[in-house]
């Protein structure tokens, strides 16, 4: 029998069974189409986590953060976070000739901020002027300046959404907040930062002078963190090494005692994006392979009880002439034309949900290509795989025994 007759016959065979058909499907339909949706968002939330990172953390950044840990802050320890200052930043721009500003930070943490009877618990975080280069700047008014840091003044930056909450629609420059009991005058928006790579909302937030946020809200002497920026990304190794003499050397740290401080580098950002990525494109997939292999099982069982129904079909065919390999290769080609079509639906299915979350969550659009075409191939082989045992059976039946 020709391939032509043998396809001819097993669509026949397909259409007279929709509902068997339509069962059959539906565990490779789910399984390509999660494959394609779990993919698609792994890929685009590693893709929005890098764009942020780039955005907030580039090639020239090193982060500097209080508290103990190793050189490139892959573990922090238990030490004390109170060990970071103004004039450890001061000491090694004048030490460090590679690096070319340092910009102090001291999170302050919610506080409750009041505007004529309106209260809200805002994240606060103490900034000084050369944020505005090295974190964020501003849509609207002004950034404080270095005499403001100077002076320890109650000035305020805000973000959008806590500007919305706070102000509604009155223009929030040189409106006055109050947190607690100390008074700022707001001088300007925030640019829109979005969701933070950790999943905050960085738009609730008020920027104080980081003086101000020493002296007037927390009473401390030291900083919780500092972004450096340095002239010549290729001496990050050198300039790493420096860094860590210098402070050491200011915090009198014994020879094999551990760091009080911890440094994030580009090179540890990204292995932390290439770990995430790992764990999105090696993990979860798998729940979709699961998925594709459940529908194996259900094409492979319903062929099977399809074989029994079909035994005085199969009979005729044989008494007529056809041969066995006829009979395996039509019961062959119903599996696999069945996963094939389930993939196909999957992988469309996937990818306008895919499309539909993404666009949801603000993350950038991404089809994965790799994913879709190992789902596709996936389809077929499982259609293949789980028409054997069938098939075989099918074209081992005895015509005498199955007419009778």
């Amino acid at each position: 029998m020709s391939v032509g007759r043998v396809a001819a016959t097993a669509f026949k065979s397909i259409r007279r069974n929709k509902l068997r058909s339509a069962l059959m499907m539906i565990g490779v339909t789910v399984g390509v189409g999660a494959l394609t949706v779990v993919t698609a968002i792994g890929e685009g939330t590693v893709k929005e986590v890098m764009n942020k990172m780039e955005s907030t953390f580039n090639a020239n950044n090193i982060l500097i953060m209080a508290g103990g840990g190793t050189r490139h802050g892959a573990a922090r320890g238990e030490g004390p976070t109170t060990t970071l200052t103004i004039d450890d930043l001061e000491a090694l721009e004048a030490r460090v000739p590679n690096i070319d500003s340092t910009g102090p930070s001291l999170r302050v943490g919610p506080r409750m901020v009041s505007h004529k009877g309106v209260n809200r618990e805002v994240r606060i975080t103490g900034y000084s002027e050369r944020a505005e280069q090295l974190t964020r700047r501003v849509s609207q008014g002004s950034f404080f300046s270095r005499d403001d840091v100077r002076n320890s003044a109650r000035v305020a930056l805000i973000g959008q959404d806590a500007a919305s909450e706070l102000f509604g629609d009155v223009d929030p420059i040189g409106e006055r907040v109050r947190v607690g009991s100390v008074p700022f005058e707001i001088v300007g928006v925030l640019e829109i930062g979005g969701v933070g790579v950790h999943g905050t909302n960085t738009d609730d937030v008020i920027f104080v002078p980081v003086t101000t946020a020493m002296r007037r809200l927390m009473n401390v002497e030291h900083i919780s963190s500092a972004k450096l920026h340095v002239r010549d990304a290729s001496q990050m190794g050198a300039t790493e090494r420096a860094i860590e003499d210098v402070l050491r050397g200011r915090h009198q740290l014994a020879k094999g005692a551990p760091n009080d401080f911890s440094m994030i580098t580009p090179v540890l950002v990204q292995e932390m994006v290439e770990s995430s990525s790992r764990t999105f494109t090696l993990f979860l997939p798998l729940v979709s392979a699961i998925a594709i292999g459940v529908g194996a099982l259900i094409i492979a069982s319903l062929m099977l009880v399809s074989v029994n129904e079909r035994r005085p079909e199969i009979g005729l065919r044989k008494a007529v002439g056809a041969r066995a390999r006829d009979i395996q290769a039509q019961f062959l080609f119903e599996s696999t034309a069945i996963t094939v079509v389930a993939g196909l639906i999957g992988l469309v299915v996937g990818a306008v949900a895919s499309q539909f979350i993404l666009q949801q969550q603000g993350k950038p659009l991404i089809l994965p290509w790799g994913a879709m075409s190992i789902g596709l191939v996936a389809s077929i082989t499982v259609g293949v795989l789980a028409g054997v045992i069938p098939a075989r059976r099918a074209a081992a039946l005895d015509p005498v025994d199955t007419l009778r």
